[in-house]
């Protein structure tokens, strides 16, 4: 049987992104391996091992060189067919571990989510993760980019990574998100505590300062004078979320604005919502984007990496410059005042979606294992 080592910094990137394709692996009679930090959750279904890791998002830091030692390891206890390593920290410290195993046959594949260097991106981000990247370039056996960006930067500048694939996204679940429900909206809204009138924005993302909750909890006031029904609707956790709730404690916003936190099944929230909107500073690809639009929700989104991949503004939805106001309330207007072109949208977002579901990504990753291995 082949074997499979899946590393990334996060116990909880694993648990949100990557179950499908484990389960995918194990059905196809992989043996997987996983190595991360741990989040004192359940057991991760589908796989032999769970390699704990005292790894860091810090780049800099001395247990990412002990995570190093401990991969190191375990991998010379074992050869692996393949090492898929995920996240920029999880990645770095896979190949730093993998590096001398290669010479055996063992291939290492790097599926970036959206490389740290996006255009945007802070000067000193850019220029630290470049440079990384390009130095952990000759430890890649194949890369795998899923936004149009990143294909264009890996193509220019990573020529030494001989096998360079590109895929949309890490697939979404049609039906984890179409969950039988009898319950209509107005029940649902009654049930969470929304008004049959009030007009919710849905953001589904973890709280980071590269969400940009706060862009939207700043622009509300501004918004409630032309929408005074419109609510905010976040759904997530993370390290920016004291803090926003302090914003919105200090702004007086607590009545239009509701905090769910993490949410294992967002399927209820996706029925009783208006639309999906994101201010996010850069994505992979905007998974959350994605599900919204098969729920039949208009989307607003920042016209940023990931999400210019999968809007086509006017289209299937719609784009604001990033982190200007007026932009974007102006285009969240046009889908309040418009209702029947903002479900026209949607109804043609819905149907263009089958190349983002997790059944054709799966396919395409065992495709690009194989062809590794062969």
């Amino acid at each position: 049987m082949k074997r499979i080592l899946i590393v990334a910094s996060s116990c909880f990137f694993i648990r949100c992104f990557l179950l499908p394709h484990i389960e995918w692996l194990s059905q196809n009679g992989w043996i997987v391996d996983i190595a991360s930090d741990s989040d004192n959750g359940d057991a991760i279904p589908n796989i032999n091992k769970h390699i704990i890791l005292p790894i860091k998002r810090t780049p800099i830091h001395i247990d990412n060189l002990r995570s190093i030692e401990i991969l190191q390891q375990y991998i010379d206890r074992t050869h692996y067919d393949i090492i898929n390593c995920h996240t920029p920290i999880g990645a770095m410290v896979a190949r730093m571990a993998a590096r001398k195993y290669r010479t055996n046959g063992t291939k290492v594949i790097y599926m970036t989510h959206g490389l740290h260097f996006y255009h945007g991106a802070p000067i000193k981000n850019r220029v630290f993760y470049f440079l990384a990247e390009k130095f952990m370039a000759q430890y890649t056996d194949a890369i795998i980019t899923i936004n149009s960006e990143d294909r264009y930067n890996v193509q220019h500048h990573f020529k030494n990574i001989a096998h360079q694939y590109y895929i949309p996204g890490i697939g979404y679940d049609t039906n984890h998100i179409d969950r039988p429900s009898a319950t209509d909206k107005n029940t649902l809204r009654e049930h969470y505590g929304v008004q049959p009138d009030d007009f919710v924005c849905l953001y589904v993302a973890r709280f980071t300062r590269d969400k940009n909750h706060r862009f939207l909890i700043a622009s509300l006031p501004e918004i409630l004078h032309h929408i005074p029904s419109c609510k905010l609707l976040f759904v997530g956790d993370g390290e920016e979320l004291d803090s926003c709730r302090k914003q919105v404690a200090t702004m007086q916003l607590e009545r239009s604005i509701i905090f769910t936190g993490y949410q294992n099944n967002i399927s209820d929230y996706l029925r009783l919502s208006d639309v999906g909107i994101s201010a996010s500073k850069s994505e992979g690809l905007g998974l959350g984007l994605i599900e919204e639009m098969h729920t039949h929700l208009p989307i607003l989104a920042s016209r940023v990496r990931g999400h210019i991949d999968i809007i086509e503004e006017g289209v299937n939805g719609l784009l604001y410059t990033l982190n200007d106001r007026a932009d974007f309330i102006k285009k969240l207007l046009c889908i309040y005042q418009q209702p029947q072109e903002a479900a026209l949208m949607a109804s043609r977002a819905k149907n263009n979606l089958s190349k983002y579901e997790v059944n054709n990504i799966k396919n395409k990753l065992l495709k690009i294992f194989e062809h590794e291995l062969s």
